[in-house]
C-alpha cells in the first residue's frame, strides 16, 4: 500500500485533547512518564529520552523505544482510539511478555500535548514490519485553526508508510517526536533522571526495562549517606508489625481485606527538601498511583516533626485491579474514599504514626550518642566544675538533643553555649530548668531560649556599661594631660574603646624594629611628632597603627601627608615581605585638627582608604555614640525587663549628671 492510499482517522471533540492532553500533563516529567508506560505495555526493553539543550524554535524531545510497534490497522483502532482500554479491550492482564499491564484509560498517549503543539509517531510492526509514520497537531485536533471541532472523523496526516517487510521486523519499536514544545524551561538531564524514577517502581521491579535520559539510565539519586534510618530493615525485632515479611528491603503485609503490599520507609537526617520525595508514594503495577503524602494524617500526633524527615513507597497493585478505576487521570491520586482504597489508607496512617513515633526515640538516642562523642573534647572544661555541677550540665545537654526540631550544627551550637554560659557563671538558673526537662519539646526551648535571650543582652548590657565607664576614665586622664604612656598603656589594654569593632586587637610586638626604622624616615624629622606615642595592634591579619602627637600640637596639612607617607611606606614592605598582615589600617589622633579649605575632604578620602586624622574629643565621642547604640540594640530586646530599665536610667544619668552644662551651653 502507498503512502498516498494509507489514511488514519481520528475521531473526538476537541476539548477532550484540551482537557485529558494538556490540562493533565503540563510538566515535562508527567507528559513522558505516561510515554515510557506505553513503552512498557508494549514490551520495550529499552526507552531512549532525548532532551534538547536548551529551548529555541526547532527544540525536541525524542522518545524512543524497542517494543512491538504497530501496523497501519493498530495505530488506527488502538492509537487513535480514544479511551482504548488494552485490559477490557483485549482482556489482557499482562502483556505478551508477562508483564502487568500499566495503561489502562487509553489517553496517556496524548500526554504529549502537555508540552508540545506537534507530535510526529514513527512506528514499526514487530508483527508485519509494516513502517507507519503520522502527525498529530494540536490546533487542528482542539479546533482552533478551523473552527471549533466536531463529532466527525478527522484526518490524521500520514507522512509516510510502507507495508509489511519481513526484514523491518528486527527495526520494530516507536518513536514519538514532540515539537513546538510550550515549556519555558531547558529541562535538567540529571535532575529528569532522579523525577522520573521516582514516577516508577522498575529499579527494584524490573530488571529487563530501561530506561535512559541523553544516553544515562535513569536511576534513583544516591542518597543512601542522606538516609538515617531504614524501616523495615531497621525495626527492632520488639517494634516489628506482626506478620511482617522482610524481602530485600522491602515489608511484605496482608491488609485485613487480604489484599498483599509491600513498603519502604526512609527517615533523613535532614528535612526533605524535594517536593517529589518528600511523604509516601503509592505505586500500582510500578507505576505511580498517589503523589507523596502522608496518607492524610493531621496535627497531634507523637513525633509529627519526624514527617518532614519521612519519605517511601508503597506498592498496592490490588488498587489499579478494581473494576472501578481508584486512580486519577494523570496518576497523581487516589480516591481516598472509595471502600477498596479504605483499609490501605487506615494502614498505611497506623505505620506511619508508629514510625514517626520510633523515629522521634531513636533520634534521641542517636543525638545522646553523638553529644557523648562530642563531650570529650569539652572532658578538660567539665574537669574543671564540680562534680554535682557537671551533672547539671550534662543533663541539660541531654535534654536539648530530644528536642527533634534541632539539626546536629544547632545542637553542637546550643551545647557549646549552654557550657560556656555556666562556666561564666550565667543563666544557671536556665540551665537548671533544661536539666530538669524529662521531655522538652520545640515549643518549650523557645521559650527557655528567649528567657536566655533576656539574660544575655542584659549581661552584654552591663559590659557595655562598664566599656563606657573606661572612657570616662581616658577621657579624665586626657584632661590630666596624661598623653604620654599612661595614655598608651590604657588604650593597649582597652583597644575596643577607640572603637567597638577592636575589641579583639591586641599589642603586636613583632614588628617594632621595622615600625621605629620607617617612623624615623617620615615623622620623627618633624618637631611634631617628637616624643610621641605610638601604638600598634594586631587581630588576625589586620594590622592597626596609632600615632598620637606631641601635647598642645595641631594637626595641619603637612601632619596629614606625613602621616599618610608613613602608614604607605609600612604597607609596601608588608607586602614585600610577604608576612602574615593583609591590611594595615591607621588612626592619628591630635589635639587638635586645623580645618582648612578642602581639609575636610581630604580626610574623608583617607578614611575611605583605611587611614583616619581625629581629635581626642572627636575620638572618644564617636566611641561613645557606638557603644551607646550598642546599648540601644541591647535594651530593644528586653525593654520590659526591670534591670534592663535600671541600667537604661543609670547610663541617662552618668551621661548627663544633674546640674551639669549641656555642651550648648
Amino acid at each position: 500500500m502507498a503512502t498516498e492510499a494509507a489514511r488514519l482517522q481520528i475521531q473526538f471533540h476537541g476539548r477532550v485533547i484540551e482537557h485529558l492532553g494538556i490540562d493533565m500533563y503540563q510538566s515535562p516529567v508527567a507528559a513522558i512518564a505516561e510515554l515510557v508506560s506505553n513503552a512498557w505495555d508494549a514490551d520495550a526493553t529499552e526507552v531512549d529520552i532525548s532532551l534538547p539543550i536548551n529551548i529555541r524554535s526547532g527544540s525536541e524531545i525524542l522518545i524512543s523505544d524497542n517494543g512491538d510497534g504497530m501496523t497501519l490497522t493498530q495505530c488506527q483502532d488502538r492509537y487513535l482510539k480514544v479511551g482504548y482500554n488494552r485490559r477490557a479491550d483485549q482482556g489482557a492482564e499482562k502483556t505478551l511478555s508477562g508483564r502487568p499491564v500499566m495503561g489502562r484509560k487509553g489517553i496517556g498517549k496524548f500526554a504529549g500535548f502537555g508540552i508540545a503543539n506537534l507530535v510526529d509517531v514513527e512506528t514499526v510492526s514487530k508483527e508485519t514490519g509494516e513502517r507507519t509514520v503520522f502527525r498529530l497537531d494540536v490546533e487542528r485536533l482542539t479546533g482552533s485553526a478551523a473552527g471549533y471541532a466536531d463529532s466527525t472523523p478527522m484526518e490524521v496526516e500520514v507522512l509516510d508508510y510502507s507495508g509489511p517487510n519481513e526484514q523491518a521486523k528486527s527495526q520494530h519499536g516507536t518513536r514519538i517526536r514532540l515539537q513546538q514544545l510550550t515549556i519555558k524551561k531547558t529541562p535538567n538531564s540529571d535532575q529528569f533522571r532522579v523525577s522520573m524514577a521516582r514516577r516508577f517502581l522498575l529499579m527494584e521491579r524490573a530488571e529487563d526495562f530501561t530506561v535512559s535520559v541523553d544516553g544515562t539510565a535513569i536511576a534513583e539519586e544516591g542518597s543512601s549517606e542522606r538516609i538515617e534510618f531504614d524501616y523495615p530493615s531497621d525495626y527492632d525485632e520488639k517494634q516489628k508489625p506482626a506478620g511482617i515479611k522482610i524481602e530485600d528491603g522491602w515489608g511484605v503485609e496482608a491488609l485485613p481485606t487480604g489484599e498483599e503490599i509491600r513498603w519502604r520507609f526512609v527517615f533523613y537526617k535532614e528535612p526533605i527538601q524535594e517536593e517529589d520525595l518528600a511523604g509516601i508514594s503509592v505505586f500500582s503495577h510500578h507505576k505511580l498511583s498517589q503523589r507523596p503524602f502522608t496518607f492524610n494524617l493531621s496535627g497531634g500526633i507523637g513525633g509529627q516533626h519526624a514527617i518532614n524527615y519521612l519519605s517511601g513507597r508503597v506498592q498496592a497493585d490490588y488498587i489499579d485491579d478494581q473494576e472501578k478505576d481508584l486512580i486519577s487521570t494523570e496518576r497523581q491520586r487516589i480516591n481516598w474514599g472509595s471502600e477498596q482504597a479504605l483499609p490501605l489508607l487506615k494502614w498505611g496512617q497506623e505505620r506511619t504514626k508508629s514510625l514517626l513515633r520510633i523515629w522521634q526515640g531513636r533520634r534521641a538516642e542517636a543525638k545522646v550518642s553523638a553529644m557523648n562523642l562530642r563531650m570529650s573534647p569539652f572532658s578538660t572544661r567539665l574537669g574543671k566544675l564540680e562534680p554535682y555541677e557537671a551533672k547539671i550540665v550534662k543533663r541539660a545537654l541531654t535534654a536539648v538533643a530530644r528536642v527533634p526540631a534541632l539539626s546536629d550544627s544547632q545542637f553542637d551550637d546550643l551545647a557549646n553555649a549552654i557550657l560556656g554560659a555556666w562556666e561564666g557563671g550565667r543563666l544557671k538558673e536556665l540551665i537548671n530548668e533544661l536539666s530538669n526537662s524529662a521531655e522538652l519539646d520545640a515549643e518549650e526551648l523557645v521559650g527557655i531560649l528567649a528567657k536566655s535571650r533576656v539574660m544575655t543582652a542584659l549581661h552584654a548590657a552591663e559590659h557595655v556599661r562598664s566599656q563606657l565607664n573606661l572612657i570616662n576614665g581616658l577621657e579624665e586622664r586626657i584632661k590630666a594631660k596624661q598623653l604620654e604612656n599612661a595614655v598608651r598603656d590604657y588604650i593597649a589594654q582597652n583597644p575596643w574603646m577607640v572603637s567597638p569593632e577592636w575589641e579583639t586587637f591586641r599589642v603586636e610586638k613583632g614588628l617594632s624594629n621595622l615600625m621605629e626604622e620607617i617612623s624615623k624616615e617620615t615623622l620623627d624629622k618633624e618637631d611634631a611628632w617628637k616624643a610621641r606615642v605610638d601604638l600598634v595592634l594586631s587581630s588576625g591579619d589586620q594590622l592597626l597603627v596609632l600615632e598620637f602627637m606631641r601635647p598642645g600640637k595641631t594637626a595641619d596639612w603637612d601632619h596629614v601627608y606625613r602621616f599618610e607617607r608613613y602608614i604607605e611606606s609600612l604597607r609596601d614592605v608588608v607586602d614585600v615581605r610577604r608576612s602574615e598582615f593583609r591590611s594595615v589600617t591607621g588612626l592619628m589622633v591630635a589635639d587638635k585638627l586645623e580645618r582648612p579649605a578642602g581639609f575636610a575632604r581630604k580626610l574623608d578620602r583617607l578614611r575611605r582608604d583605611g587611614m583616619d586624622a581625629t581629635d581626642w574629643a572627636g575620638l572618644l565621642a564617636k566611641a561613645k555614640s557606638q557603644w551607646q547604640d550598642y546599648f540601644d540594640i541591647l535594651y530593644a530586646r528586653a525593654p520590659e525587663d526591670g534591670r534592663m530599665q535600671a541600667l537604661a536610667t543609670t547610663r541617662s544619668s552618668e551621661s548627663n549628671p544633674e546640674g551639669a552644662e549641656s555642651s550648648d551651653s
